[in-house]
């Protein structure tokens, strides 16, 4: 029930920052950045424990356990990814905000053993749910009886999602100052900013097919893909 609850109300957040300036800066003002941040890591302490920033060279590889998600949990992180993208889309001050944040980490036992960054948080996201440009232009054939087909498929989807928000929050926080740039790129592959761009590319094609964007927000995202693309 609290679960619920939560997600709810994170979901209601997301729909009240949605193109609306006044409703963003309310939001922050009342540490929703940080709230958000912190429900990341305290929901999904895997991220935090991504040992991705000591194999840099590895884009999509990590070692820690390949955790599928629940339905909740991938609606919360959805749900928290979406509204953090609402926050900093229009709003140059939430960006450098979120991005100076970080979060406290705590062990099993509860204990706080130090704080984490958000930009490398945000980068961990990225990365771990990275699929190669393979495997999303394959097409797998299977029955509706082959159940270990049906959830590797329904895996692959749900990395999909988190991955386009993860991309798609990094892109729009690259653009904020040369400083924030440079230290997204230092936790990506090559330290190169282009890696988010297939992901955005059918970030936009999804939401174009299905009519889902309006022309501000597509404006956006496609004036963000081209600042990737620079070295």
């Amino acid at each position: 029930l609290l679960s619920d609850c939560l997600l709810t109300a994170v979901k209601v957040l997301m729909n009240l920052t949605n193109d609306n300036p006044v409703g963003c800066r309310q939001v922050a003002a009342c540490r929703g950045l940080e709230s958000m941040a912190e429900l990341i890591a305290g929901h999904f302490p895997s991220f935090t424990r991504s040992p991705l920033f000591s194999e840099m060279e590895m884009p999509g590889k990590c070692n820690q356990k390949d955790k599928h998600l629940t339905d909740q949990e991938l609606d919360l992180l959805v749900a928290i990814l979406g509204l953090l993208v609402n926050l900093v889309e229009k709003d140059g001050i939430n960006r450098s905000r979120l991005a100076a944040a970080s979060v406290p980490i705590t062990n099993p036992e509860g204990l706080q053993e130090s704080e984490q960054d958000m930009i490398p948080l945000l980068c961990s996201i990225f990365l771990t749910n990275q699929g190669s440009d393979d495997a999303k232009e394959e097409t797998t054939a299977f029955t509706l009886d082959d159940e270990e087909a049906v959830l590797q498929s329904e895996k692959e989807a749900e990395k999909m999602i988190v991955e386009a928000y993860s991309a798609l929050l990094l892109a729009f926080l690259s653009t904020e100052s040369r400083s924030i740039r440079n230290a997204i790129r230092d936790y990506l592959p090559k330290r190169n900013l282009a890696i988010l761009v297939p992901v955005l590319d059918r970030f936009v094609a999804f939401h174009t097919t299905l009519d889902m964007i309006p022309p501000e927000t597509h404006k956006a995202v496609m004036e963000v893909i081209e600042s990737c693309k620079l070295p």
